[in-house]
């Protein structure tokens, strides 16, 4: 269904359920709800996932660190969602074998890394990660336990030796962060679901001394929208007082959002890293991501900046690269050798003390008017969150549903249907390595790539040599997956924005895709490549690319 097509089953039709909000948990509720059999609409001011849900460390975890603040539930509930997202969507989460480095002068003690990483195994006890699965060829599973310095040298020989006393050895998941919430969207979608992307609440509608709708405004074509549910659920993650105050102007702040920033870096790790910071207790990670090395994430207070035009500042990128050459031989790494940062809001809780001790547990709220707001939590736990919230709904409204099987039904499942003849017809001449690929990432939507090459032997052809992405994928992105400017199929529907050109030696091919297949005019296009190099030179700040983004090149 194309978002036209959405856009005007939103304007029309009255709704169970008003999910405002697009990153992971609206994007949960909407799923949960729709496969509840209730009628449900999202609508989210930018691209799904666009703002903090795409700004996180790609991590699937349960939390080690929360264990020496007591915080054993949430670490429980995280390990149990961890299996679950491991076991519904495989391609997208996959296991990650993690080393935490202990040096002289650590935070915290061997002994200590030993007692949590016994912990972290006995809370996960029967939500240990499944093995099976193409996603895990070559990746072994990883029982915690703490290493002489010895053997963790012979694993990451990156590590500086001066002062190692031993390493704790565990087993989180990485994911892929813009397209796991996008796969919640599409599958809402599939079983009925309106959701839109650029679509901006300007206004909650009342009727009876009770929230019953909103008044959006979309943004891509300037008009305005009025749509009518029973219920709104506000799941604007750090925006949610400000959502909150349209249906009360007197309502407390429930949030204290905080600025987490993370560095791309040439690659320089063979393992994932767990880093315990010296000048704040936090626990840091050095990750491999593709051909980089994330680092992240620090944690400061927002003040005066705004939540859309995050950056990071000179002492957070000098923070993380100070505790990176604490645990990294050879050559400092400094300033010259960032690619790139991304910094994103979490939406805390309000907290008192340090920022490293607020808590990621979140907390649903119905005020007066009856909006329904769900705050705080981690990207881990959205869909018990989603969870929580519906069930809170059904009862509340006594609505005769199914159950919640959000845990049970496979994120990786599509509406493709295909007869044997045909399938090994459209899969005779293609590439078996392009096959396993477009199967891995898009599941069942596999087949109907295979159908716009079909259709159009030029869009096997890949869209740059940078990377393995084909023309297809990009049409497909269009035509079956919601985005609407190249920033969507560059930055959040693929990763070209992270490759080596970071897309600029194909925003022509892109434009042309666009024109043709997304109906998008030569004006609209101009002024998405431009918006998309201002992506690169402040929402992904990439140096690599920085002097073909001021020459326009594309």
């Amino acid at each position: 269904m194309t978002r036209e097509e959405l856009l005007g089953r939103l304007a029309s039709e009255p709704f169970d359920i008003l999910v405002i909000g697009g990153g992971i948990v609206g994007a949960a509720i909407a799923r949960d709800a729709a496969l509840r059999g209730l009628k449900v609409a999202l609508v989210e001011q930018g691209d799904f996932a666009g703002g903090t849900s795409s700004k996180t460390s790609k991590l699937i975890h349960g939390g080690l660190r929360y264990l020496e603040h007591g915080r054993l539930r949430l670490v429980y509930e995280s390990l149990r969602e961890r299996r679950v997202l491991r076991t519904i969507a495989p391609a997208l989460v996959h296991p990650l074998p993690i080393a935490l480095p202990v040096y002289d002068g650590s935070p915290r003690a061997p002994w200590q890394i030993g007692l949590g990483l016994r912990l972290y195994e006995w809370l996960a006890m029967g939500q240990a990660l499944p093995a099976d699965g193409p996603a895990v060829v070559g990746v072994s599973q990883r029982r915690p336990r703490l290493v002489s310095a010895h053997e963790a040298l012979r694993l990451e020989p990156a590590l500086r030796a001066q002062g190692l006393r031993a390493a704790g050895l565990f087993t989180d998941c990485q994911m892929d962060d813009a397209r796991l919430c996008l796969a919640h969207v599409l599958q809402a979608v599939s079983f009925g679901a309106v959701c839109c992307n650029y679509v901006r609440l300007r206004t909650l509608l009342k009727a009876r001394q009770r929230v019953c709708g909103g008044v959006g405004e979309d943004l891509l074509r300037g008009r305005s929208l009025e749509i009518h549910a029973q219920v709104v659920v506000n799941a604007t993650g750090p925006w949610s007082d400000e959502v909150r105050r349209l249906s009360d102007g007197q309502a407390p702040r429930r949030l204290a959002p905080t600025k987490g920033i993370h560095l791309i870096l040439p690659r320089f790790t063979r393992e994932a890293l767990c880093v315990q910071a010296r000048a704040d207790r936090r626990m840091l990670f050095i990750l491999p991501w593709g051909d980089y090395s994330l680092v992240g994430t620090t944690e400061t207070a927002i003040e005066d900046e705004s939540l859309e035009t995050l950056s990071a500042e000179a002492e957070e990128v000098g923070y993380l690269l100070e505790e990176v050459n604490h645990v990294v031989q050879g050559d400092r790494v400094d300033e010259g050798d960032v690619l790139g940062t991304y910094a994103g809001a979490r939406p805390l809780l309000a907290f008192t003390g340090g920022a490293t001790r607020a808590s990621r547990e979140h907390r649903i709220e119905e005020d007066r008017w009856g909006l329904v707001s769900v705050m705080g939590g981690k990207y881990t736990t959205a869909r018990l969150m989603a969870k929580q919230v519906m069930d809170l709904l059904v009862r509340g409204r006594r609505w005769r549903v199914d159950r919640c099987l959000t845990d049970q039904v496979s994120l990786m499942e599509g509406v493709h249907p295909m007869g044997v003849d045909h399938w090994q017809e459209l899969t005779r001449d293609v590439d078996p390595a392009l096959l396993a690929r477009l199967l891995t990432r898009y599941g069942a939507g596999a087949l109907r790539i295979l159908q716009l090459i079909d259709q159009d032997a030029a869009l096997a052809q890949p869209v740059c040599p940078h990377h393995d992405h084909v023309a297809a994928e990009l049409v497909y992105a269009m035509q079956e997956e919601l985005a609407c400017t190249v920033t969507d199929l560059l930055a959040r529907r693929t990763r070209i924005a992270w490759s080596s050109c970071q897309g600029l030696d194909l925003l022509s091919t892109a434009a042309d895709l666009l024109q043709r297949y997304g109906r998008v005019t030569p004006a609209e296009v101009h002024e998405q490549m431009e918006a998309y190099r201002r992506f690169l030179a402040s929402g992904l700040s990439f140096r690599a690319g920085a002097a073909k983004v001021q020459q326009g090149v594309g």
